[in-house]
């Protein structure tokens, strides 16, 4: 007689002449916790293995793509902004003059829509392919200037708007998936690629303006920031991760349903970069404090210990490139085993940048430099722990998503920073107006 299958004491062959015995619960527990002690055995030398491989040679062609980007950002926010007002006619107090500064606010604008924007709009994209897009976008953007009105003389005042809003959003874009994008290529990349930033606003605003002053047309130097942008497309496209060896990260929804594991850790370098990016766009309320041609140095109402104007900006350029390029390699490779030494010296930047605008508020030029070095020390040291801390801490499906907040949360404390400019200037000039201050 065949057995029946729907009989409930029906075994199988398989069990045939096999005696089978009932585990109990505490059997079961024990099992489960002796292969839970080996898988966590098992990750414990895996992630000792990852720590004494060799770290990945740097490829410092990384940092040439980011500074081609920073030199358009740092053609909008410094003083060839100035140029460029000054190109299309526009005087001081003039309804024209309203525009181009409500536009020109345009850039942080673009920047904080695209930060998150990204992930909606081009949501099927690769992070590779977004890089792309923002290079082309900054590249449009800054070639308007040149093109539309230094060399066509087409000196319409709302070219401003078209101009400054598409770099932002390309660098919106670039900066949260550049840093994520290239994440695979190991943090000597990323140290060296960081750079990149200040090393942009250097090239512009100390070397630039330099030529400039020795004769050389302003528009050659837009027009230089304008090709070298194909130059660092062509270099990311060379030697960043392709899209098969790139970071996968996850779709921003997943990333935001589980927040709760990666994002209480970014509070406080969320808070950090609200206020180095508050105290960076606030600083054009020192660059209008002093009066062209001179600068007084120590007394305000003294018109001796003078220096030139110029020079003592460029001098002032210097400081910001050196406390923010420097600080930035050291703060990538601080000793930081745990999150608390990690905060301590989140702590300690942010306590730079307070510093520096209480030095700021002086209104003395003699430590305007110094001022500028801590605030900028201070912002360098929060973006390599930043940078840091996200290699270390965030899953890496949540990369993408925690570099777009970061910067998110950085350009509102910029825009606030660049609102309360004339607020800043009128405070901290109290008690201090004299023939070339104030």
């Amino acid at each position: 007689m065949a057995p029946d299958h729907n009989d409930q004491n029906f075994e199988g062959v398989a069990d045939e002449g096999v005696t089978r015995t009932e585990t109990t619960p505490m059997e079961q527990t024990q099992k489960t916790d002796s292969l839970n002690k080996v898988d966590t055995e098992k990750v414990e030398i895996i992630e000792k293995d990852a720590e004494i491989q060799p770290e990945q040679p740097p490829t410092r062609v990384m940092m040439i793509v980011m500074l081609s980007m920073f030199q358009g950002y740092a053609s909008m926010v410094g003083p060839l902004q100035s140029a460029y007002k000054h190109e299309l006619g526009i005087s001081h107090g003039t309804n024209a003059a309203h525009i181009f500064t409500q536009a020109a606010v345009g850039v942080h604008y673009g920047k904080l829509v695209a930060r998150l924007g990204h992930n909606v709009f081009f949501y099927c994209l690769s992070p590779r392919t977004r890089v792309i897009i923002a290079m082309f976008c900054m590249l449009v953007g800054v070639a308007i200037p040149p093109l539309l009105v230094f060399t066509l003389k087409w000196h319409w005042v709302y070219s401003v708007f078209f101009s400054y809003v598409l770099s932002g959003l390309g660098l919106g874009i670039f900066e949260v998936t550049f840093l994520s994008v290239i994440t695979p290529l190991g943090k000597a990349t990323k140290s060296w690629a960081i750079i990149g930033a200040p090393a942009g606003f250097a090239t512009i605003n100390i070397l630039g303006l330099t030529l400039t002053s020795f004769g050389i047309p302003t528009v050659l130097l837009y027009w230089y920031i304008v090709a070298c942008i194909p130059f660092g497309i062509c270099l990311f496209m060379k030697f960043s991760p392709t899209e098969k060896t790139e970071l996968r990260t996850a779709n921003f929804a997943v990333s935001l349903k589980q927040a709760g594991t990666w994002m209480p850790g970014m509070v406080p370098f969320f808070a950090a970069q609200f206020l180095s990016h508050f105290a960076m766009e606030n600083w054009p309320a020192i660059f209008y404090m002093f009066h062209p041609p001179k600068v007084p140095l120590f007394d305000s109402q003294s018109e001796e210990n003078l220096m030139d104007w110029g020079q003592f900006f460029a001098i002032t350029y210097i400081f910001i490139f050196l406390g923010d390029s420097i600080s930035r390699r050291i703060a990538m490779y601080l000793a930081t085993p745990s999150l608390a030494r990690r905060l301590m010296y989140l702590g300690g930047a942010m306590a730079l940048i307070i510093i520096g605008l209480y030095l700021e508020s002086l209104a003395i030029a003699i430590v305007i430099p110094l001022a500028i070095f801590l605030i900028f020390w201070g912002n360098g040291t929060i973006y390599g722990l930043t940078n840091n801390h996200v290699d270390k801490e965030v899953p890496r499906e949540h990369n993408l998503a925690s570099y777009s907040f970061w910067c998110f949360i950085g350009d509102l404390g910029a825009i606030i920073g660049g609102i309360l400019v004339e607020n800043t200037h009128d405070l901290f000039c109290r008690g201090h107006e004299g023939p070339y201050e104030c």
